[in-house]
C-alpha cells in the first residue's frame, strides 16, 4: 500500500469515527426499549440547536455544544457534556406498552359500566368552587426553546376561567408571550371530558391483570380503537362508585387530524400554504381525586408532538414538541382575595384562519398579565 493509499484510508477511518461520535442511542433502563421523540438540545447566547430521537431511539447531533440536555415527558431529564454510546433514561411515570386485545374477549360487565359512567360523569366530575393550579409547559423546536410557568386560580362556569398570579417566561429575549395553549387542551380535553358514548362504541376493552394500588375495587381496563388509526390506553375505574381515578391515552396522526382539526379549515390552509401534517402524536395522562362528594382533575401530563410540512414558495418542515404538566387542588374560599381577577380561557383550536374581535380581545387579556422573563 503506497503512502497516498494510507492517507486516504486514514482519512476515511477518521471520518467514520467522527460521524460515529455524533450519534448515540436513548434507551429505557427498566423496560429495555428505545425512547423515541426525546428532545435533545443545547442553548448558547440566545440560540438553540436541537434534534429528536427516532423510533429506534437513535439521535444524530450535527452541531457543537458544551452541554446537551435530553428531555422526554415520561422520563427524568438528563444532561451530558460528552456523547455516550447509549444514554439510559429513568422513568418519571409509568409507561404503557402497545395494547393487545385479549383473545379471551371483553368481559360482559365492562361496556354497560362505561356507558353508565358517561351518563353520570357530569354530576360526579364537577368544578366546584375555586382551585389553585400550577402549570408548566416547554416547547422545543428546531431552533427555539421556550418555557412558561404559571401559578394561580382556576374555576369553571360555562367556560374555564383563570386568575394567573405568577407567570415566568424562559426565552432568548422578551418578545415571547404567555402560552396557555396546552392548559386549554388539558382542561377542555382531559380524559373524562372527551369520554362519551361514541368513545365506548368505537373501542375494544379488556381487563388488565396489572394493579395500580388504588384500592380493592379498582380495576384497570385497557382499550384500543376498532379503527386502523393509533388510539389506545388504559383507565382505572372504581367499580363501586363507577368513577375513573386514572387514565392514559395515546393518539396518532390519523386520529388527531380527524378529531382535532376542521376539514374545511384544513383544506383551505393546505391550498394557501401547501400545508400538511407529517406526524402528530398526543399523549395524555390524567389523575382524578375525590373532594367531598365530587371528583376533580388533580394532575395531568400532556404531550403534543407535531411535524408540519409547508410546500409553498419556500418548502420547510416545522417541528413542535410541547410537553406540559398541570396540578390542582381545591382552594378555601378565604384564600381567594376579593381583588382576584378571572380571565376567560377560551376553548383550544389546532388551526384557525380568522380570529374574531371577541377572541382577539380574550387572548389579549391573557397576555396582559404580570410576567417575568428568564433570558438564556
Amino acid at each position: 500500500m503506497n503512502k497516498r493509499s494510507v492517507v486516504v484510508v486514514a482519512f476515511l477511518f477518521l471520518s467514520v469515527t467522527l460521524f460515529a461520535q455524533k450519534g448515540f442511542v436513548i434507551w429505557d433502563r427498566v423496560n429495555n426499549i428505545p425512547v423515541n421523540r426525546a428532545s435533545v438540545y443545547t442553548t448558547y447566547m440566545g440560540k438553540v440547536r436541537s434534534t429528536f430521537s427516532d423510533q429506534q431511539g437513535r439521535v444524530v447531533v450535527d452541531f457543537a455544544f458544551d452541554n446537551l440536555t435530553v428531555s422526554h415527558i415520561n422520563y427524568q431529564k438528563e444532561s451530558v457534556k460528552v456523547l455516550p454510546d447509549t444514554l439510559f433514561m429513568e422513568q418519571s411515570t409509568q409507561l404503557l406498552s402497545e395494547v393487545v386485545v385479549s383473545p379471551v374477549g371483553e368481559p360482559a360487565w365492562v361496556r354497560p359500566m362505561l356507558m353508565g359512567f358517561v351518563k353520570t360523569k357530569a354530576r360526579k366530575y364537577r368544578n366546584v368552587g375555586v382551585q389553585r393550579y400550577a402549570y408548566q409547559t416547554q416547547n422545543v423546536g428546531d431552533t427555539v426553546l421556550y418555557r412558561f410557568a404559571s401559578n394561580g386560580l382556576v374555576r369553571k362556569n360555562e367556560y374555564f376561567e383563570i386568575s394567573p398570579l405568577e407567570n415566568v417566561i424562559t426565552f432568548k429575549d422578551k418578545s415571547a408571550g404567555c402560552d396557555y395553549g396546552n392548559l386549554k387542551n388539558t382542561l377542555y380535553h382531559d380524559f373524562v371530558s372527551d369520554m362519551d358514548e361514541k368513545f365506548v362504541k368505537e373501542h375494544k376493552f379488556y381487563v388488565d391483570n396489572e394493579s395500580e394500588d388504588l384500592g380493592a375495587n379498582v380495576v384497570r381496563i385497557l382499550f384500543k380503537s376498532k379503527k386502523d388509526w393509533k388510539d389506545s390506553g388504559y383507565l382505572c375505574i372504581d367499580t363501586l362508585q363507577n368513577a375513573i381515578l386514572r387514565a392514559k391515552r395515546s393518539t396518532g396522526l390519523a386520529y388527531n387530524v380527524q378529531h382535532r382539526t376542521n376539514a374545511l379549515v384544513r383544506s383551505t390552509i393546505n391550498a394557501m400554504y401547501g400545508h400538511k401534517y407529517k406526524d402528530w402524536q398526543i399523549d395524555i395522562e390524567a389523575v382524578y381525586q375525590q373532594a367531598d362528594n365530587y371528583f376533580y382533575l388533580s394532575s395531568c401530563r400532556y404531550s403534543n408532538y407535531m411535524q408540519e410540512e409547508f410546500d409553498g414558495k419556500k418548502k420547510r418542515v416545522e417541528v413542535y414538541n410541547v410537553i406540559s404538566t398541570y396540578e390542582a387542588q381545591p382552594c378555601q374560599k378565604d384564600m381567594v382575595g376579593e381583588d382576584a381577577v378571572f380571565l376567560l380561557l377560551p376553548r383550544p383550536f389546532a388551526m384557525k384562519i380568522i380570529m374574531s374581535k371577541k377572541e382577539s380581545r380574550q387572548e389579549g387579556l391573557l397576555q396582559n398579565v404580570k410576567k417575568a422573563y428568564h433570558i438564556y
